[in-house]
């Protein structure tokens, strides 16, 4: 027998839900040229600078791919730290784009972004995009509101050739997989473990923290129109990180052994 569905109204179904509590704007290509001459086009590479106008002064990060490789890269302040540039990473990082741009056809994407603001650049640079939370974001249901996630970087740490810390003013790592598939990380790196958390002020037993290396983001959730169905509809990079798991989900606290055995029997009555 074939599933029932549900009647849509015409034309309610070439709608796309809109990302709620983002604000996004289209920035053109001039923009779009502007990032990478900022990144590219002078040695050593500047702060973006249309970045800087929508996120002022905060950290920021680059992931660009093209058709022979990634670059990434971090600018705690002042300064880049780029893997097409760096000795220790330019091996394993694609050749960055000539300063006048004139290979910019070998750009698939770049996001260039900080904790509140992202700019994503088309294909061949032809376009680019801003997205920032919108000032409404307070204002929606709990169920339609940004959440923040985060996400493991993988590597392993065992012998000469494995995942390792390059150190320096601005962290950089190698991340090396078993397979040997490596990536360059603007970040320190950190094992995934999970560590003991210390016990907070009067001695109560804290949550252990999941510790490795992160890439951030915010996800951004939208309404179907016909259906009421929600789901997520856009992401923002916002961040690399080293140390404990930056964003939930965490637990509250320490289950119990009456919690443990109420959830095996909540299980066992679930059908």
């Amino acid at each position: 027998m074939p599933t029932p569905t549900t009647p849509v109204p015409a034309g309610a179904a070439a709608l796309t839900p809109g990302p709620r509590g983002a604000d996004t704007a289209a920035l053109g290509p001039g923009t779009a040229r502007a990032v990478l001459a900022d990144l590219f086009g002078a040695a050593p590479a500047r702060r973006c600078a249309a970045l800087d106008h929508y996120a002022p002064g905060e950290p920021q990060w680059l992931l660009a791919e093209f058709g022979d490789g990634r670059i990434t890269g971090a600018c705690p302040a002042g300064e880049w730290r780029l893997s097409s540039a760096d000795p220790h990473t330019a091996g394993l990082s694609a050749p960055a784009p000539a300063p006048d741009l004139s290979d910019a056809w070998r750009l698939l994407g770049a996001w260039v972004f900080s904790p509140s603001a992202q700019i994503h650049i088309a294909e061949a640079a032809e376009d680019s995009w801003l997205t920032r939370d919108s000032a409404d974001l307070g204002d929606l249901p709990d169920w339609l509101r940004p959440r923040d996630r985060s996400f493991l970087l993988a590597g392993w740490h065992s012998g000469p050739r494995a995942s390792r810390d390059l150190g320096g003013a601005i962290p950089f790592s190698i991340g090396r997989e078993l397979s040997g598939t490596t990536a360059c990380h603007p970040v320190s790196w950190r094992d995934f473990d999970i560590a003991p958390a210390a016990a907070a002020c009067g001695g109560a037993a804290q949550e252990p923290a999941a510790v490795g290396s992160w890439l951030s983001v915010r996800e951004y959730w939208g309404e179907d129109p016909a259906t009421g169905a929600v789901g997520v509809v856009l992401h923002r990079l916002t961040g690399y990180h080293a140390g404990a798991k930056p964003t939930p989900p965490h637990r509250d606290a320490l289950d119990s052994s009456a919690d443990r055995l109420d959830h095996h029997l909540e299980n066992r009555r679930a059908p």
